[in-house]
């Protein structure tokens, strides 16, 4: 796969923003209407292969309004947040194509060869790399209880940002501190609350954690409040080999038989 230097990553970090924010003037609709939500894009399409992982960056390292997160590489299914594609022609396409009428199947989505084929741009730079969302140590991540980071929370004492890496690129990294961690990605930081996914609200080594919305997770559940592709089966494989709880049964007032 092609090399590229970070500098020409670092170079291009501070124009993201710009172009995201170009793309959303210029993907409202002419006539002022309300959303066909039927037809809406589709929140999240899946897809096979390579991709970066970032679930377990506890330790980025904040260069303004971006985040240098070193990430995992992984191949096995993952899932792409429709509206953080970062490749503006691509994220076009397959929200014009995936939408809730006309859904895309896994890897029928744009997005999936984009990335696939290395033909994932930003700002006029490929990309072989792309942060996705899979599963990959899930079950180790849930055994401790995520926690809800909000800043505005009396007596909260933790980070006030965060980094987002869905749809951020990625480089290789010749040299990493982690050998289990040989990308670094370009992922955007927020001042939103957040998840703890390490049950804590600090990151590590000085750094911001790489994390999801607080609205996104319950807490009480411990599950997501949003859909997520295959969590079903995920949840379940994770869950202790035990029978649940059966609900209680009404009183018969007579005798079945």
């Amino acid at each position: 796969m092609r090399i590229k230097t970070l500098a020409v990553m670092f170079a291009t970090w501070a124009a993201l923003s710009l172009g995201a924010a170009v793309f959303a003037a210029a993907g409202g609709k002419a006539d002022g209407g309300a959303p066909d939500v039927a037809d809406a894009p589709q929140e999240a399409v899946v897809c096979n292969g390579w991709h970066a992982l970032c679930s377990d960056s506890p330790d980025c390292r904040r260069i303004g309004d971006k985040a240098r997160c070193d990430c995992m590489r992984v191949d096995e299914t993952h899932i792409v947040e429709t509206a953080s594609i970062q490749d503006i022609a691509v994220k076009r396409l397959t929200q014009a194509k995936c939408t809730n009428r006309h859904p895309c199947e896994v890897d029928q989505a744009p997005v999936c060869d984009a990335i696939k084929y290395g033909r994932y741009k930003v700002e006029n730079v490929r990309y072989d790399w792309v942060s996705t969302y899979s599963y990959r140590g899930w079950c180790s991540l849930i055994k401790i209880k995520p926690a809800p980071c909000d800043q505005s929370a009396p007596g909260y004492a933790g980070d006030l940002y965060w980094a987002v890496c869905d749809g951020a690129p990625c480089l290789e990294n010749s040299h990493p501190s982690n050998p289990n961690k040989p990308l670094i990605c370009a992922c955007r930081v927020e001042k939103t609350p957040f998840v703890g996914p390490n049950g804590s609200c600090t990151g590590q080594n000085g750094g911001i954690i790489s994390s999801f919305p607080m609205s996104s997770w319950d807490f009480q559940k411990n599950t997501y409040t949003i859909a997520m592709p295959g969590y079903e089966f995920v949840g379940g494989a994770c869950a202790p080999l035990k029978s649940d709880p059966w609900p209680p049964r009404p009183r018969r007032s007579v005798p079945p038989f």
